[in-house]
């Protein structure tokens, strides 16, 4: 849970909600830029970026790894 003021999906309007809705159980950390719908729209392609597509091993196995990983170190998203 965040510690600082937060808009939860079901309170969402505007480009938040379509932010909200786009993805499918939006990581928590992510959260914490619902008051700036822009910078967590800049923060979440910046996070996919990073994260997938530039290893041709597929999203499949990229999203695999990274469950993984996020098990291995405890990690709650």
């Amino acid at each position: 849970m965040a510690w600082v003021e937060i808009v939860p999906p079901e309170a969402a309007t505007g480009p938040l909600k379509r932010l909200y809705d786009r993805r499918q159980g939006m990581p928590e950390v992510a959260t914490a830029f619902s008051l700036r719908p822009e910078l967590m729209d800049i923060r979440l392609r910046f996070q996919d970026e990073m994260t997938f597509g530039g290893s041709g091993l597929g999203r499949y196995r990229e999203e695999l790894i990274a469950v993984c990983i996020s098990a291995i170190c405890r990690c709650r998203y």
